[in-house]
């Protein structure tokens, strides 16, 4: 990666890695809490629905929380979330049924009754972050088992949770470490590396974010996922460079 482009992406990092950047980001949602396991929850159902247009995730993610009514450790630990299975068969979301909410908060009460917090589930594999949010949550609809994929929600809730700069994301598990993240591998972040030759593959699969976040790495050795806000960064303002040409 030549030095121009380095300097092009620390610049765009910078732009984007703010506090501006949460009120319309589905990041805003785990933001209202400032405990850590209400954080965890809020987080995980957040990036889980984190399909498609941004304003239906938004919208998607306040009927959640409304439901949840400001706690959502009591809403996980008390089964209030039992309801759901009542109209189990109905769309909730997109491909999701209400079935498949009661089931990841089922396993959400799972892992709380055994653990302390998400975190300690987590390190408690031994595994690498995102295969160990595969195991723990295997069998959820929406959550990949297979290890070829490259599970763009399970690596943004992991960004959220892991990157400790305090500024978009939470910092707030520190038993893993930044440089352990993968890039959370979206339609635009695969299309923007592809663009700046940081891969040449044409699957966005879990190969295609090792190599991304190796070439981020190049930047920020110990936290390259904060490339993720300098892709972002960049795709936006080439968006609105091209509108203003036109």
């Amino acid at each position: 990666m030549d030095k121009q482009l380095k300097d092009r992406l620390k610049y765009w990092e910078r732009q984007y890695n703010t506090k501006h950047f949460i009120p319309a980001d589905p990041v805003s949602f785990p933001h209202r809490f400032t405990e850590k396991r209400d954080i965890e929850i809020s987080g995980l159902l957040t990036s889980w629905i984190a399909y498609g247009n941004r304003k239906q995730i938004l919208k998607k993610a306040e009927e959640i929380h409304t439901d949840m009514a400001g706690q959502p450790y009591t809403f996980i630990t008390n089964r209030t979330y039992a309801k759901y299975e009542e109209n189990g068969d109905c769309t909730f979301y997109r491909f999701f049924k209400y079935a498949d909410l009661y089931a990841i908060c089922e396993r959400l009460h799972q892992i709380y009754t055994l653990h302390t917090d998400m975190e300690a589930a987590v390190t408690a594999t031994g595994k690498d972050p995102l295969t160990a949010m595969q195991t723990l949550f295997e069998g959820i609809n929406g959550i990949p088992y297979t290890p070829q994929s490259a599970c763009k929600r399970l690596a943004m809730f992991l960004r959220w949770m892991v990157r400790r700069d305090g500024i978009v994301d939470f910092g707030i598990w520190t038993h893993l470490s930044p440089s352990s993240l993968l890039i959370p591998l979206d339609t635009h972040v695969f299309n923007m590396a592809r663009r700046l030759g940081m891969t040449s593959r044409s699957q966005a699969d879990r190969k295609t974010a090792e190599e991304i976040t190796t070439c981020l790495r190049e930047i920020w050795p110990d936290d390259p996922c904060k490339g993720d806000f300098a892709l972002f960064g960049y795709g936006v303002n080439e968006r609105d460079g091209a509108e203003a040409a036109e």
